[in-house]
């Protein structure tokens, strides 16, 4: 009989400890620390027609269409506005919207979509690199009793940064998969 108690006894604790081990593996005692965002406009090394291509490329994978591109015989530098993109409608577009923008505290709104337009500029630092800004313009549909509107609203930074690590990403070969998660 005190064979067959230490074999259960053996097998609660076999159970015990591999549950436990699984809960240990969940939990996360140091918080991974943040990346410090890319300077906006940052220096990349490639020259200005590859980081032209590689942008549009970019745009193109991220279905972000692109509205115009001017590109200055004199300075070098090169343009590449978006077409407006809504990119977060209904229920999450508050939250979305707080992620990527500086929301108005006192006013409390029924956010129904947002949307924001692309702005880069690229320009030549010498034969070999380039200088690469990137702007995001966002805008929060409300809806009121009054009708629908646009409010503009103010970007922190975060889809800016992103587009500027994918450009990068893309320059050493890579496809920007970690970094739009």
């Amino acid at each position: 009989m005190s064979n067959s108690m230490s074999g259960v006894a053996s097998r609660v604790l076999l159970i015990t400890f591999l549950t436990g081990m699984t809960a240990l593996a969940q939990i996360e005692f140091k918080k991974p620390k943040p990346a410090k965002p890319l300077p906006n406009p940052s220096v990349v090394s490639s020259s200005r027609d590859d980081v032209l291509s590689l942008t549009k490329q970019m745009l193109e994978t991220r279905e972000i269409p692109l509205d115009k591109e001017d590109c200055s015989n004199t300075t070098g530098e090169c343009t590449l506005l978006s077409k407006p993109v809504i990119f977060v409608k209904g229920i999450a577009t508050k939250s979305q919207l707080e992620h990527y923008c500086e929301m108005p505290r006192v006013e409390v709104r029924n956010w129904a979509r947002g949307r924001y337009v692309l702005r880069f500029q690229i320009t030549p630092a010498t034969p070999k690199s380039s200088q690469v800004g990137v702007n995001a313009k966002f805008e929060g549909m409300i809806n009121s009793v009054s009708g629908s509107e646009w409010v503009a609203l103010t970007s922190k930074g975060e889809l800016e940064d992103m587009m500027l690590r994918c450009i990068q990403d893309r320059i050493q070969g890579g496809d920007c998969k970690d970094i739009f998660r």
